[in-house]
């Protein structure tokens, strides 16, 4: 999206320079020296964006910013400032400046800025958060031009087509969006994995796309079966065959190389090739579609995250991808009301997630310590322990679990069975057996 910018610098060379830079990002530029003209032009209207120094000729643009504040109350205010100290920035924060960028600055780092100060908080961004929505695939990086290319090339032929990508990354999307995007459209997009019978199979595709969501997990009966549909589909016209499209995020030929999967499939699906490329590659994407979900998962339009969110949400390892961004984006939407989702709710969210993955991998640890007790306790020779084996492992986990009941019910053993969901006879019982107490 490009923006008309609201320049103000007593430093002409500094004007000159951000000119050139914001033109050539397809911005339109309106410079001058002082706040009085930057007041004058933001009160009629005119600007998108404010980017000004803190100091020209003398005075402070604080001074001036509840004015425009006034006037414009929703207009982004970016200040650059050589007088770099903490009282600037607090003054920054204390008028709700957008962002503050302290001189020397970097030119990359201005104009990231104006990108994110439009996508964030611009009066346009109900529109364009309303256009994004309606596309299929959103994302403008380099990484995703390949796929759009690709989606152009194969979506009208015949050829069968081999979507790759790590989990979450939109091989569901893309897969549809072939279909939807060929002479296949009114044609039926067949999701089944039975194709025990090969005439059933042809009669419900009727000629349209077959698509199997990862296609390693077929057992090797069910690849038998798919290459006998896809043989008997041959004797039919080129135009009457149906199309396979499958998708996977495993190395299907080593998985042939361990005789897990048919070679002669997968010399038949791996014919056009498309890869979607991890969140991590998609450079700044991720503004757009965190923007996007949101507008979608909310009834209120305006809402939007501010521009430290969006940063937040860019520097995070998202190793469940696009899936994952979509998931916690509508959990923010449902969990906060407010108009604007900030980094502190975003990081509240993170945290949230972080704990409950420690709570996976530790109850991950637990299973695997039991599991290795348990093998060793089955090593030993019978004859060499008192007990059997099976009382001896369930020991291990009912003694402590007991104790453990004791301790948070003070010793009181009727609120320790209660706790443990037993009766307080069996539980006396227990503690005899297991010698506690």
């Amino acid at each position: 999206m490009k923006y008309e910018i609201l320049l103000a610098d007593d430093d002409a060379s500094i004007r000159l320079v951000l000119s050139k830079a914001l033109t050539r990002a397809g911005h339109t530029v309106k410079a001058t020296d002082n706040a009085e003209t930057l007041l004058k032009w933001s009160a009629t209207g005119q600007g998108d964006i404010i980017l000004t120094d803190v100091m020209m000729n003398g005075t402070e643009i604080f001074n001036y910013l509840p004015l425009i504040s006034e006037e414009r109350p929703s207009i982004p205010i970016i200040i650059i400032s050589a007088n770099n100290t903490v009282n600037t920035a607090l003054k920054a924060g204390k008028h709700k400046v957008f962002e503050y960028i302290p001189k020397p600055f970097d030119l990359h780092e201005v104009t990231q800025a104006i990108s994110r100060a439009g996508l964030s908080v611009n009066p346009r961004i109900k529109k364009i958060n309303h256009e994004l929505s309606k596309l299929p695939m959103i994302g403008r990086s380099p990484a995703m031009q390949p796929v759009y290319r690709a989606i152009s090339r194969f979506s009208a032929g015949n050829l069968p087509v081999l979507i790759k990508g790590e989990v979450g990354t939109g091989k569901d999307l893309v897969a549809k969006l072939l279909h939807d995007g060929g002479a296949r459209k009114e044609l039926p997009f067949f999701r089944e994995t039975d194709f025990e019978n090969t005439s059933l199979t042809l009669q419900k595709v009727n000629g349209g796309d077959i698509y199997i969501d990862e296609v390693a997990e077929l057992s090797l009966k069910q690849q038998e079966k798919l290459l006998a549909v896809l043989t008997a589909s041959e004797m039919n016209p080129p135009a009457n065959r149906p199309r396979l499209i499958s998708s996977t995020r495993k190395d299907l030929r080593k998985l042939a190389n361990e005789g897990k999967f048919r070679d002669d499939l997968l010399y038949r699906i791996n014919v056009a090739e498309i890869r979607i490329p991890p969140l991590s590659e998609r450079d700044r994407d991720i503004y757009e579609l965190s923007a996007s979900f949101l507008t979608r998962a909310s009834s209120n339009k305006s809402r939007r995250f501010s521009s430290q969110a969006l940063d937040v949400l860019h520097r995070h390892n998202w190793s469940g991808n696009v899936r994952e961004l979509e998931n916690l984006v509508n959990r923010l939407s449902v969990l906060y009301s407010d108009d604007l989702i900030t980094a502190e709710m975003v990081l509240q969210e993170f945290i949230k997630d972080a704990e409950s993955s420690d709570k996976v991998e530790q109850d991950q640890n637990l299973r695997d310590l039991l599991e290795s007790a348990c093998r060793r306790l089955l090593s030993i020779d019978p004859d060499s322990i008192s007990g059997s084996s099976y009382n001896i492992a369930l020991s291990w986990v009912e003694k402590p679990l007991i104790i453990e009941a004791l301790r948070l019910t003070g010793g009181n053993k009727a609120k320790a069975a209660d706790y443990l969901g037993i009766h307080r006879n069996t539980l006396r019982s227990r503690l005899k057996v297991l010698d506690i107490l």
